[in-house]
């Protein structure tokens, strides 16, 4: 027993404590005791080196000696094994094709809603799986179609024409695609062609009058692509995205009011498409509405919270409501975003405001080192010289600013009223060429538009229209769609290379 002086508990090693100096370097043994018995317990023993050393060696051996008790249950029981083995591979093929069926489903409404990258990745799995499958061949060389890789949509396509011996009506459809995506939207080549597929029933109408439109809006034909788009809005009334499109070409035919109920009646048919409600939210704050553009741009938020766009235009709106926290929402998604001009606007404006003239300089160089002809970069970019006292450097920057106002105010003018009309002439499209040239350097814009007024000059080409062709009753014959003189240009280019 422990015995206590002056009420306090004694070591059992008190007495070698006073005996034992500590500069003899021994220490007592510390021996615990059991709060129930008296006697000693001796701490738990850890296991040595050679323990370990010897487990390990017991499950190296057990591991070595595996394969040899397995043959032994493979010779005893050979019938058991066979069994237990098939069931373990076709379970293994079930789950892996069970799986590609389901990357299969998920790629095609990846592709109807506009995730080329997403679906390819999946059909690519599938392409593992089932490499001799025409289906999968051709959905993949739609995805790469519309990410722009013509090049392996073009093998893709070949190699359906291997398995199935030949072009199908399918894999025609996606060589006119390609060439009308590329650039070929002539009225008598492929488009034609397509068009007439349209009005003979084709099942897949939507998505050829959508590649049609943005094609035609790619090139600035605004008129023939709003054409386009009201067809597939007669085709598909209840189909959300022609709609947005035809929101988006009548904005840049300066009609946003009408713009913006077509935003809104896409977004009746679907409440989540985020790009409708993006651009509703982006029209607000353009106008500087920005209680308008909140609880579109909150639903966003909600919806993709780490989409860089919305966080940029959500920032965008509360620095318009003079809230402390936009910059740290607009500085986080320029990250994403180095090249988006509102968002370096929006970051130049709140600069200004801050004094940090240099800053706001920076971030419009790169918004009018992409566009020169940005009349809102070049005003903005005359406050933050001006701020920085180079007042004749704002001076010429102003001049420029009222000068390609003028020139942009022009185009926009040819391009809703000139462009694409019957009353078009060659001296129009010259000066839409012209134009872009001065804006913004010798483009894809003004190549085109010189193309278009050099054939202008030749002859007159008609405005496109929907190919009605009628029979001596007046009604519309039914032909079968065949694209073979189209594509045939295509398939001999592959096999030369």
């Amino acid at each position: 027993m422990n015995k206590t002086r002056g009420g306090s508990v004694l070591s059992p090693h008190s007495h070698l404590e006073s005996v034992l100096p500590l500069s003899c370097g021994v220490r007592p043994v510390d021996v615990s005791f059991s709060p129930y018995t008296d006697q000693a317990v001796d701490p738990p023993s850890l296991p040595s080196g050679s323990q370990r050393e010897s487990r390990i060696l017991r499950l190296v051996g057990r591991v070595f000696r595996f394969p040899r008790r397995a043959a032994r249950v493979v010779r005893k029981r050979p019938r058991l094994t066979l069994l237990l083995t098939l069931l373990l591979v076709a379970g293994a093929t079930i789950g892996v094709w069970r799986y590609s069926v389901h990357l299969w489903r998920e790629a095609q409404v990846a592709l109807k809603e506009d995730r080329p990258q997403e679906a390819r990745a999946r059909l690519e799995f599938c392409l593992r799986v089932w490499p001799r499958s025409p289906e999968v061949h051709l959905a993949i060389a739609r995805a790469a179609r519309l990410m722009g890789d013509f090049p392996a949509a073009e093998a893709y396509l070949n190699r359906c024409i291997e398995l199935q011996g030949g072009a199908s009506e399918a894999v025609q459809l996606e060589f006119l695609l390609m060439r009308v995506q590329a650039g070929e939207v002539d009225d008598r080549g492929p488009v034609s062609v397509l068009f007439h597929a349209v009005e003979n029933g084709h099942p897949e109408a939507s998505i050829i009058l959508e590649t049609i439109a943005k094609a035609y809006l790619v090139r600035l034909r605004y008129r023939p692509a709003y054409d386009c788009l009201n067809l597939w809005i007669e085709i598909e009334p209840q189909n959300p995205k022609p709609y947005y499109w035809r929101g988006w070409t009548l904005e840049r035919i300066n009609n946003p009011k009408a713009a913006k109920a077509d935003y809104d009646r896409a977004l009746e048919l679907d409440p989540d498409m985020l790009l409708a409600r993006l651009r509703v939210a982006e029209m607000h704050l353009h106008d500087k509405q920005a209680p308008e553009a909140y609880p579109h741009l909150e639903r966003l938020y909600k919806q993709a919270p780490n989409d860089p766009r919305v966080q940029a235009r959500m920032g965008m709106c509360l620095f318009l409501m003079g809230r402390p926290e936009a910059r740290q929402l607009m500085e986080s998604a320029v990250i994403e975003l180095p090249n988006d001009a509102s968002l370096l606007i929006a970051l130049a404006t709140l600069d200004i405001q801050q004094g940090r003239g240099a800053d706001a300089e920076h971030r419009l160089r790169i918004v009018l080192a992409d566009d020169p002809a940005d009349t809102e970069a070049l005003f903005v970019l005359a406050s933050a010289l001006q701020l920085q006292d180079r007042t004749a450097e704002a001076s010429v920057v102003l001049a420029d600013y009222e000068k390609k106002r003028k020139l942009v105010d022009r185009i926009n003018a040819l391009l809703k009223d000139v462009a694409d009309s019957p009353t078009a002439g060659a001296d129009d499209y010259a000066e839409l060429g012209q134009f872009f040239s001065r804006s913004a350097g010798t483009n894809l814009q003004s190549t085109g538009w010189t193309g278009r007024w050099k054939k202008t000059e030749r002859t007159r080409l008609p405005t496109p229209r929907w190919p009605r062709t009628t029979s001596a009753k007046g009604t519309r014959p039914r032909r079968k769609f065949t694209a073979d003189r189209f594509a045939r240009p295509l398939l001999r280019a592959r096999s030369r290379d």
